[in-house]
């Protein structure tokens, strides 16, 4: 939680950064690749560290809510998630500004977006128009201030964008099947989940602001909505980094040969051997199965060594991205839940794991008191002590549980304690989660990317410089 927020926050700086820049660039009618140059470095750190904040903050909320979700579609979640996502669009735009002189109009329109997405984060998460866990403070003075900030520098930017846009001159035009193209179609699709995530999030506060009515937009819609085009971006990233700029004249498809039939063959046994998975789940195994031999193709043929460290950057990046994609489908495919209640001595079963409720034992912390459960889980010879609290804070009065999980090579014990009936037993939370922490393992593959790419940029730079010095 202490690492949280101020990653976030530091990549909501490393934004107003690049739009800064942008809205600079186009007061002087100067957009071309020497300003991506210049933004791209403050746009690659800021989506390195919402990355890591998003997260940190998908475990934080993962161990210490104790409902044994890592994300929930949350209106302060999607706060953080929609920066991310118009961040994700705009470093790749700057890429493509930076290499052929091209998307100088979309890549200034997602400058103006990323940094209003930050704003709205702002907002939402300092205004105290939600109430939520993520939420942050309860200052409505401070929010009608960040919304006049916001109303004032999106609007001027998007006017001035509105009058710029016409004259910004493209750079060498480019065939269906390239890389510029392949990057565009990346760009929409992420632009239009950006806009499913913010009329998901936004949607039930305007509704009871002009009814008086409380909605819940929920996981439901998200997936069902979003989930799709996130199967179509993940198969665009396999071939994407594979095109050439401009044109593409090499047999791409005979080298995704193998990534397809590893998706293929994963599908087909995602139908005939769980039925009781989701329809998303199952392509999202199968998009994982084919994804992560995918974004390695990029390395055939190169001298590993040789290889630019941003080009490890990219495959390092987009390998964590299938390690996730792999984590979430299995955590949705193979999750086994269980909510019973023992009594003191007895043991239940939940997956592979046998779960001894051996001991309940009151214990008390700095401004909190607690009943802490002593449950011994063991799988295949090897015994894990876990201690569950249900936890009790004075000041305010709030009740929170304090899940126990005990992670092993191939997922995660969670438990949670909860409260006594009347017959004496206590009730008892628990899951078995395979291969879940591949998701936050994913996250920092991408983070660890996104730091490789810049380290390199840097040093391309460093080297130009001194090359031009002599």
């Amino acid at each position: 939680m202490a690492f949280h927020p101020p990653t976030l926050y530091l990549g909501y700086v490393g934004l107003s950064v690049a739009f800064s820049l942008a809205v600079g660039a186009m007061l002087a009618g100067d957009v071309d690749r020497h300003l991506a140059r210049a933004m791209r470095p403050w746009v690659l750190g800021a989506w390195i560290f919402l990355t890591l904040g998003i997260t940190a903050g998908s475990y934080w909320a993962y161990y210490e809510l104790g409902w044994g979700g890592w994300w929930f579609w949350d209106p302060v979640e999607n706060a953080s998630l929609m920066p991310w996502l118009a961040a994700t669009a705009l470093l790749h735009s700057v890429a493509v500004l930076a290499a052929r002189n091209a998307l100088k109009a979309w890549t200034m329109m997602l400058a103006v977006i990323a940094f209003s997405m930050s704003m709205v984060g702002t907002f939402l998460v300092r205004s105290g128009i939600l109430t939520s866990v993520h939420a942050f403070a309860v200052d409505p003075t401070r929010g009608a201030f960040i919304l006049g900030l916001l109303g004032i520098y999106v609007t001027a930017a998007f006017v001035l964008f509105a009058f710029r846009a016409g004259s910004l001159r493209e750079g060498a035009p480019f065939e269906l099947v390239s890389r510029e193209a392949g990057i565009v179609v990346n760009n929409l699709l992420l632009t239009v989940i950006l806009g499913i995530v913010f009329i998901g999030t936004l949607y039930p506060l305007m509704a009871e602001a002009l009814s008086g009515e409380k909605l819940s937009v929920g996981a439901p819609y998200f997936d069902s909505v979003a989930g799709p085009l996130a199967i179509l971006l993940g198969i665009l990233l396999a071939f994407g980094p594979l095109l050439s700029w401009r044109q593409e004249k090499r047999p791409i498809f005979r080298k995704l040969a193998p990534p397809a039939l590893c998706a293929a063959t994963a599908l087909v046994i995602a139908f005939l051997a769980m039925p009781q998975a989701s329809i998303l789940s199952r392509f999202g195994l199968a998009l994982a199965a084919g994804l992560i031999p995918a974004v390695i193709l990029p390395l055939i043929g190169r001298n590993p060594l040789r290889t630019p460290l941003a080009t490890w950057g990219m495959i390092i990046a987009h390998l964590g991205a299938a390690v996730s994609v792999a984590g979430m489908a299995a955590d949705s495919a193979f999750t086994t839940e269980k909510l019973t209640a023992v009594r003191l001595g007895e043991t239940v079963d939940v997956g592979p794991w046998l779960v001894r409720f051996e001991n309940l034992s009151p214990v008390a912390g700095p401004n909190w008191t607690a009943l802490e459960a002593e449950l011994r889980a063991s799988r295949g010879g090897g015994v894990h002590v876990l201690r569950p609290q249900s936890r009790f804070f004075t000041d305010p009065p709030t009740e929170t549980n304090e899940a126990a999980i005990q992670t092993v090579l191939g997922g995660q014990l969670y438990t949670v304690l909860g409260q006594s009936d009347q017959e004496g037993r206590w009730q008892l939370r628990l899951w078995w989660k395979p291969m879940v922490t591949l998701i936050w393992l994913g996250g920092m593959l991408v983070g660890l990317g996104g730091l490789l790419a810049l380290i390199g940029h840097s040093m391309r730079v460093w080297r130009r410089r001194r090359a031009a010095a002599l």
